[in-house]
């Protein structure tokens, strides 16, 4: 792989520190960026050649390695929410004509499960897919029917991820802290992508608990406002956040009230953005410009927007 084209960039050899922890879930559960390359690559050496794959979303070390070794490969992903039923995964795997299901799967689909080995290692050397090419389809909640896929590029996301280092400062020096599902944009694009490109450690706490948040010790943490009025429900917790650099609210308005006993209790302004999975993140505030309550920011780099009545 090549440092500069390829959308994981901190996989590259040249980029990762082998001794450096690259994802970890929960207690104990970590690979360096050396092993996760290495467990993935065997997952595209057993995929190669598949246009797309669904993904059972867990949270843990086997979805990451799975939705990596995909992207390697230049297959593109489908992520199953692990808890939706029978029929909500019979339509998302029968309208991305899904080929494959890699981690623990449903028996109720008639296509091939792979079972996800994180000890496994494979050296196989893959190029770099078009920049064009999808890399992964997520599928909407379905409020108004049934679940529509979002097709988004490599280009798209490697694009939006770069933007948000940009504005939020985002640097291999910094340590990522989140909780949230692996099968929306904020968790998985945002929370795991996000920190393979930039080259961040990545501790995920399973669950977006203010204990978790409190001793993981992070430079960055990601929230929705229910982990973020959870974490401020608990004023020691919340206070052990203020060793951090950021801390960003997405994927719903953050109350006023919210935002302000956020401030108080951590001693900094959350930072608001907006996006959707269509655009991916389009507005946010800066992790050196004003933040104020009920206020998104401006466009990210490379994003015009307008309102339209």
């Amino acid at each position: 792989m090549n440092s500069e084209s390829t959308l994981l960039r901190s996989l590259d050899p040249h980029f990762f520190d082998d001794h450096g922890a690259a994802v970890s879930f929960g207690e104990g559960a970590t690979l360096s960026r050396a092993d996760l390359l290495a467990a993935a690559t065997a997952v595209a050496d057993r995929i190669h050649g598949a246009q797309r794959v669904a993904v059972q979303a867990t949270a843990g070390l086997e979805t990451v390695v799975a939705v990596t070794g995909a992207l390697i490969a230049g297959v593109a992903v489908v992520p199953i929410p692990p808890d939706s039923g029978p029929l909500e995964r019979q339509h998302i795997i029968a309208d991305s004509k899904a080929e494959l299901i890699l981690g623990e799967g449903p028996t109720d689909s008639s296509i091939p499960l792979i079972p996800i080995d994180i000890h496994a290692r494979s050296a196989t050397s893959y190029p770099e897919p078009s920049a064009a090419a999808t890399a992964l389809i997520m599928y909407t909640s379905g409020t108004t029917g049934a679940p529509k896929g979002v097709v988004l590029s490599r280009a798209s996301i490697a694009a939006d991820l770069d933007a948000l280092a940009h504005v939020w400062n985002w640097t291999p020096e910094d340590t990522l802290v989140h909780g949230l599902p692996l099968f929306h944009v904020h968790g998985l694009i945002l929370g795991v992508l996000g920190a393979l490109r930039v080259g961040s450690a990545l501790i995920h706490t399973v669950r977006p608990t203010p204990d978790s948040y409190a001793a993981a010790g992070g430079s960055l943490y990601f929230g929705v406002p229910t982990v973020w009025s959870r974490v401020c429900g608990d004023p020691s917790a919340a206070a052990a956040l203020r060793s951090a650099r950021l801390l960003v609210s997405g994927s719903a308005p953050l109350p006023v009230p919210l935002f302000e006993r956020m401030k108080s209790l951590t001693g900094l302004a959350p930072v608001e953005r907006y996006g959707m999975s269509e655009t991916l993140i389009t507005v946010s505030t800066t992790h050196d410009g004003e933040r104020r309550p009920g206020w998104v920011g401006h466009a990210v780099p490379g994003v015009r927007t307008r309102l339209r009545g």
